[in-house]
């Protein structure tokens, strides 16, 4: 079955990271895993996380078994919760009594040897896991491409025709919303300048944002 998903997999054993890219394949996910070198840092595999194209990241809790980081699951999940606070992830573990206690939210805490036992034998619990994670990774993909559109739409409106101070303030207010639910790319264009890709070939200063807007509501007045 071609991959439909990425799915990014944090854990330091690349043997698991194998495993679970045999077991997921057959659902339409592609797994993908992350190196661990001795002594990494934390800042370079997050590095590593934030600079992959995924669809979904799973976080094993239990990171330094082995000792190549001094960190655990946890830490990664609130980083990652702080920078894209919406986009689906989930602690994916066989360390769950671990994990509950250091993890805010037991929502997205799975048992992998619950889900996927050995045997495979509960292959109608195996189904609801991946429904599951489908259904998370759609509904953040239709939430994000409904902003777009919306703003696609009202900047179109605005050089055609101009757009009014309230439609002025949707646009200003959808591109932050869409800034804060990545806080890993950096803003190259002013918050009020209001655009991901139509825009991007305009001038990157504040004032010349201000200007852009301004145009647009004049066009509106005229009519």
């Amino acid at each position: 079955m071609k991959a439909k998903y990425k799915i990014g997999y944090i854990d330091e054993d690349v043997n698991q990271v194998k495993k679970y890219q045999r077991r997921f394949r057959k659902y339409g996910f592609e797994v993908i895993g992350y190196d661990f070198e001795d002594e990494m840092s934390f800042e370079d595999l997050m590095k590593q996380v934030y600079e992959s194209e995924i669809d979904l990241l799973m976080i094993d809790y239990k990171l330094d078994e082995t000792n190549k980081v001094t960190f655990n699951g946890d830490a990664v999940e609130s980083d990652f919760y702080e920078k894209k606070p919406l986009f689906p992830h989930i602690i994916f573990t066989n360390k769950v009594d671990d994990a509950e206690p250091h993890v805010e939210d037991w929502s997205i805490i799975y048992d992998k040897d619950l889900i996927f036992s050995e045997e495979d034998d509960d292959e109608k619990g195996v189904l609801r896991f991946i429904t599951t994670l489908k259904k998370s990774i759609e509904r953040y993909r239709n939430s994000i491409n409904k902003k777009k559109a919306t703003i696609a739409d009202l900047i179109e409106k605005g050089e055609r025709e101009g757009i009014d101070s309230s439609e002025q303030d949707s646009l200003i207010s959808l591109q932050r919303e869409l800034g804060d639910l990545d806080k890993t790319k950096k803003k190259e264009i002013p918050e009020k300048l209001v655009s991901f890709e139509k825009l991007e070939d305009l001038s990157k200063t504040r004032k010349e944002a201000e200007a852009f807007l301004q145009s647009l509501m004049k066009k509106n007045k005229k009519q």
